[in-house]
């Protein structure tokens, strides 16, 4: 799979501290990004939540209260 990104001019700054840190640990530039986008991922999106409703009714109801006069007597 391949991933091609835009950088705009205001952050060129930034492939270039990417490139130094690349030829500093001598690993590619694809596997620093991969990695630092798996921390992030791991660390800052938020986890979805659904709400948690309760399965049956609480309180006293009778048929009557639910369905009105659509109960036979």
């Amino acid at each position: 799979m391949q991933l091609n990104i835009y950088v705009p001019k205001g952050k060129q700054d930034v492939v270039r501290k990417l490139d130094a840190a690349a030829r500093e640990l001598g690993r590619p530039k694809n596997e620093l990004v991969i990695e630092a986008l798996e921390k992030y991922l791991q660390t800052s999106a938020r986890p979805i939540r659904l709400g948690t409703y309760p399965s049956r009714v609480i309180g006293s109801l009778s048929r009557r209260d639910i369905y009105g006069d659509r109960v036979k007597q």
